[in-house]
């Protein structure tokens, strides 16, 4: 990863920018991190992913401990709820 003080990136931004297209940008302020930069598309890959793994950990939580199987929804309230129930009398 590459590093540069804030005043460096603010003085080499088309410098910083072209390479955050390729990698990430550690910005420092005060010899401290205190900003990263990266590629707008990696970093939406990146929310993509971390919504992934919070999925993820949601349904293994859900495994683990299921709850009180009264206080589950019926399927057809959820597609309700989600607006989901037109969905069927759609032509695909």
């Amino acid at each position: 990863m590459a590093k540069y003080s804030a005043a460096e990136a603010r003085a080499k931004f088309h410098e910083v920018l072209t390479l955050a297209k390729t990698e990430a940008v550690e910005i420092h302020k005060h010899g401290k991190p205190a900003a990263v930069m990266v590629d707008a598309m990696k970093y939406e890959e990146f929310l993509d992913y971390v919504e992934d793994l919070e999925d993820t950990v949601a349904i293994l939580e859900h495994r683990l401990n299921p709850g009180d199987p009264s206080d589950w929804k019926p399927f057809e309230q959820v597609v309700a709820e989600l607006g989901l129930d037109n969905l069927a009398d759609e032509e695909v």
